[in-house]
């Protein structure tokens, strides 16, 4: 399992994104600035793209996008996961040693990885589904139900592993990223084809193909119309304390997969309840009592396949909800129990980045703020809209799970990683250059965590979904 390192924050006072943030960090990409009040539905985004940027970017890279010597098997990738494997005659660039393996995964594994692709970063030494073998990317689409067969018809979308069966003997030999596709054609960028980085392309009807995997976490929209289809119910497994490992109240089922757990306090009595989202539909489904496995409101807001969150928008102590799609944050301001609709929107962050909202001043009020995954920082904001960081500072190791929860009660949220099967919490305040974790294990590494006050007690623990 990885170790979280203890590390000393950094602060900033109002520092813009669109500028150097201090320590010598650099941001690209960007924030849109102003605030703007609609009803109209927010416009989608395409994270796709950015899978797809990642792996053009490796094309692109001539210091990574061949073995050397070319023909030994020694390559980047591998060395970027599996420090197992040997490294005699490889050379070594941007501070990984290269490696000697078949490396077609580890290269769509990186790519997956790097885009942030959930559940891509778990590293297969902590129970991760994504190995050094392709097959394990069809293993990934089985597991998490995104797993297209080539006879199906299915259209393979931008950011799709594809997978196949050179021999047609039922081996799983080769895998690579989908970059485009036709009525006729998939094109496709992969690793370890004649030793390099390389596009291909091949008849979607061509036999060696043996399926598509979908990646989760995408806020792009993949076929005009999909089915919702139900891969099981949704089990919420919480406790009420940190010192317990096993979960204090009865496990609710609530929600049916591919549905995004959420949490919120719906109708302001302190006590946060599981509810669900279905990217599928853009519906929310919310319920004060999700024990009995109904809904009291539906509602569909924004595009299919954006990013919900949650928060409470106006301090009257009732969550509401969000989307994230691009870098932009809508925030649905009418309440839940109204059916018209008003919408706050603004731009913070990059589209590849993880949306964390908390009341970080105490004000009573929620913001959306973000996390980079590549470089495990989070950027804090009392005033998102401003486009400005209150605070940015690392925590955890890179591509960690974030959240946020008030961990001691004080009205105040702080930030949390997942990393395997383990909650760490940062107990310094956000706004300390100081760093006090506490680490809480919690159910399995493939399961998700959720955060809420499960008893209305005004402290946030842990929860997992599966």
């Amino acid at each position: 399992m990885s170790s979280i390192t203890p590390r000393t924050g950094t602060t900033t006072t109002r520092s813009r994104f669109l500028r150097r943030l201090g320590g010598g960090l650099a941001t690209t990409a960007l924030l849109g600035t102003g605030l703007i009040t609609t009803t109209a539905s927010p416009a989608a985004a395409a994270s796709r793209a950015t899978i797809v940027s990642v792996a053009q970017g490796q094309l692109n890279n001539s210091s990574r996008n061949h073995e050397s010597p070319m023909g030994s098997g020694c390559n980047f990738y591998t060395g970027y996961f599996r420090s197992w494997k040997p490294s005699s005659g490889c050379p070594s660039t941007d501070g990984v040693q290269w490696r000697d393996s078949d490396w077609c995964a580890d290269f769509s594994k990186y790519v997956w990885k790097n885009a942030g692709v959930r559940n891509a970063d778990i590293a297969e030494t902590d129970g991760g589904v994504l190995t050094g073998w392709a097959a394990s990317f069809k293993n990934y689409g089985t597991k998490y139900g995104t797993w297209h067969t080539r006879s199906s018809g299915y259209t393979p979308q931008p950011g799709d592993a594809v997978v196949f069966d050179w021999d047609r003997d039922g081996e799983i030999n080769h895998v690579g990223i989908v970059k485009s596709a036709t009525s006729s054609t998939v094109y496709t960028i992969e690793g370890n084809a004649s030793d390099r980085v390389k596009e291909n392309s091949y008849s979607r009807s061509d036999g060696d193909i043996v399926g598509y995997s979908a990646p989760l976490g995408i806020d792009s929209t993949p076929d005009p119309e999909p089915e919702p289809i139900d891969y099981g119910v949704l089990d919420f497994t919480l406790s009420d304390s940190f010192d317990s490992n096993t979960n204090t109240r009865p496990v609710i089922r609530y929600g049916n997969s591919p549905m995004i757990p959420i949490i919120g306090d719906w109708d302001g009595d302190g006590v946060d309840t599981p509810s669900a989202y279905d990217p599928t539909t853009a519906t929310f489904h919310l319920s004060n009592n999700p024990s009995n496995g109904q809904s009291q409101y539906n509602i569909k807001y924004g595009n299919r396949n954006s990013i919900p969150i949650v928060g409470d928008w106006d301090g009257d102590g009732k969550d509401n909800i969000g989307v994230r799609m691009g870098y932009s944050f809508y925030l649905r301001t009418t309440p839940i129990t109204s059916t018209t609709e008003t919408t706050t929107s603004y731009g913070y962050g990059n589209t590849n980045w993880i949306p964390v909202v908390g009341d970080w001043d105490g004000n009573g009020t929620d913001t959306p703020s973000a996390y980079d995954p590549a470089t495990g920082i989070f950027y804090i904001s009392n005033n998102p809209a401003s486009g400005d960081a209150d605070y940015h500072f690392k925590y955890g190791n890179d591509y960690s799970t974030p959240f946020a929860g008030d961990w001691d009660g004080d009205g105040k949220d702080n930030v949390g990683v997942r990393m395997g099967y383990t909650f760490y919490l940062r107990t310094s305040p956000v706004t300390s250059a100081t760093e006090t974790t506490r680490p809480v294990p919690f159910g399995n590494t493939a399961d998700l965590p959720v955060i809420g006050d499960w008893n209305g007690d005004g402290t946030d623990t842990q929860g997992i979904v599966r």
